[in-house]
């Protein structure tokens, strides 16, 4: 079984899939946590049985997938790697549905493997009657990276977003010069993304994303759509 927060159907507002009509499923939990992005707009401590949350099977959250009728599911926290998804992913992933993983970058799993081309096809490792075997999924990683990143998990993203000004105030959050840095070496869409409040826009944040991606051009700009629809 697998503590969700929340799960809805929505649109995606941020990164290269935005406007795309996705299966959002929260898990419960983040290693990286409040302590660290202070300024976190998420609501990933407990299941919250009011917004689709609580304990679920793989097969009912097939299920749920299934009566949503949608090609794309978003598995996100919280910190999805903080747990062993293979089961989901492999579930979830058919001829018509594409699963993505949202991400902090601070998690490693050892079961997933580099991107291959194009992007949004990864390699993961998989143990049957203890027969290790590798299969390959579509499958989206979108890192947005946190204090405590792990390079290797930029080099494999599909995509990459940071946030103007983090979400804390401590040190380790990436800037300008990693994000062009990301965008130069691994050939990824790398995104600019300003902070924003918990439902509404901050004005503010985002004109100076809107300065710093003209000032480097090798970036794009994602403004998280949703919150401008509400």
């Amino acid at each position: 079984n697998f503590p969700i927060a929340e799960k809805f159907v929505s649109v995606q507002g941020e990164g290269v899939y935005t406007g795309v009509v996705m299966a959002f499923i929260r898990l419960v939990g983040c290693s990286v946590g409040w302590k660290v992005c202070t300024h976190c707009d998420t609501d990933f401590d407990k299941t919250y049985e009011a917004l689709g949350g609580g304990m679920f099977t793989v097969e009912q959250l097939v299920d749920w997938v299934k009566q949503s009728r949608v090609n794309h599911v978003c598995i996100s926290g919280g910190e999805p790697l903080d747990r062993d998804i293979r089961p989901l992913l492999l579930a979830l992933t058919t001829d018509t549905v594409t699963c993505h993983i949202e991400t902090s970058g601070t998690k490693k799993p050892r079961w997933l493997d580099a991107a291959l081309p194009p992007l949004g096809f990864h390699e993961i490792s998989v143990e049957t009657d203890g027969v290790s075997t590798t299969q390959v999924l579509p499958l989206w990683v979108t890192v947005s990276p946190k204090p405590g990143y792990l390079e290797p998990m930029l080099a494999l993203a599909d995509e990459i977003k940071v946030i103007v000004g983090g979400l804390g105030d401590g040190p380790g959050w990436p800037g300008v010069a990693e994000a062009t840095w990301w965008a130069e070496s691994y050939k990824t869409p790398v995104y600019l993304q300003p902070r924003n409040d918990k439902l509404t826009i901050c004005r503010e944040n985002l004109d100076e994303t809107m300065r710093l991606a003209v000032a480097n051009p090798l970036l794009r700009v994602s403004t998280q759509l949703h919150k401008w629809m509400n």
